[in-house]
């Protein structure tokens, strides 16, 4: 167990999967006392139980940030089980790759809620908390699309980049006070690993160690081959950086959008560099012919 957030109380939104609960994962091994919000239940018990299994001292308050009543309820039940907050991880968020002719206005709303107000709200109530610490830590998770575009993401782009901008008003307003606010955008991160299982159901038994370890790092290959670093970033990824952000490491850092991204957002078009369809075809048929020379009989 490491030190570097010994004792902080972090509340982390969207913790029942994916970067939320890498995030939570790896605040609890740095030593702070942790609440995980999410809407599903199931999930956030489960990311309880694992937290548990680390030692750390662990809240789980079902949550949908959207909702401003679940969002004060969230700070209040922080509030009152430890006593007050140090860092708060706005993680929350839902995607929808619609065009904008196309857009249903109540899913527009939607994502605003959850994206942007969800995020505003979780400030607007834990704030308060932080200036009677004396100080705290605001990060906001936002995206590359809300540093460049890419087609029926309009909508999302613009709940991303809001919190960019809103981030750096926070930061410029909660100084006086010792709060940090940053953004961390992350690239193509991939959150489980369904793809991989899939594919291993396929190889015989004596081969799937082989399997992992020659694969393993490169599914899903879309991920691998559409930024200059061929790696598929994972939620550690973005919870290495977010540990930095609520330590004191950072204490000089403000109103900062740290890009997390396999440097994709380099590429003056991040979504076709040079070569990525061939070398993602190409990928894709050695891993296919590799299966088929090992596969299991009842596949």
């Amino acid at each position: 167990m490491g030190s570097r957030l010994e004792g902080l109380v972090a509340i982390i939104t969207g913790g029942g999967q994916g970067i939320g609960r890498g995030t939570a994962l790896m605040f609890a091994r740095e030593g702070a006392r942790v609440v995980i919000a999410s809407r599903t239940e199931q999930k956030l018990e489960r990311v309880r139980r694992e937290l548990e299994e680390l030692g750390a001292e662990v809240l789980a308050v079902p949550t949908d940030v959207g909702q401003e009543k679940q969002v004060k309820a969230l700070i209040d039940a922080t509030e009152e089980h430890f006593g007050g907050l140090d860092v708060l991880v706005n993680n929350a968020g839902v995607g929808l790759g619609v065009p904008v002719d196309e857009m249903d206005m109540a899913e527009f709303d939607r994502l605003m809620d959850t994206n942007l107000k969800g995020m505003y709200m979780g400030c607007r109530y834990g704030v308060p908390l932080m200036k009677k610490r004396g100080g705290g830590a605001i990060i906001n998770i936002s995206s590359v699309h809300g540093v460049n575009g890419a087609p029926g993401n309009t909508t999302y782009a613009a709940t991303k980049g809001g919190i960019i901008g809103c981030t750096r008003g926070l930061a410029a307003e909660l100084a006086p006070f010792r709060i940090r606010a940053n953004t961390i955008s992350p690239g193509a991160i991939h959150i489980g690993e369904g793809g991989l299982k899939r594919l291993l159901k396929r190889v015989r038994q004596e081969d799937q160690e082989e399997f992992q370890r020659r694969f393993s790092e490169r599914i899903p290959v879309g991920h691998y081959y559409f930024q200059p670093l061929e790696m598929v970033g994972t939620p550690d990824d973005i919870a290495h950086c977010a540990v930095y952000l609520a330590s004191a490491e950072s204490r000089f850092v403000t109103g900062q959008n740290i890009v997390v991204d396999g440097g994709l957002t380099t590429y003056l078009s991040p979504f076709a560099p040079e070569g990525a369809r061939e070398k993602e075809a190409d990928a894709a048929v050695e891993i296919e012919d590799w299966i088929a020379a090992h596969a299991a009989t009842d596949a």
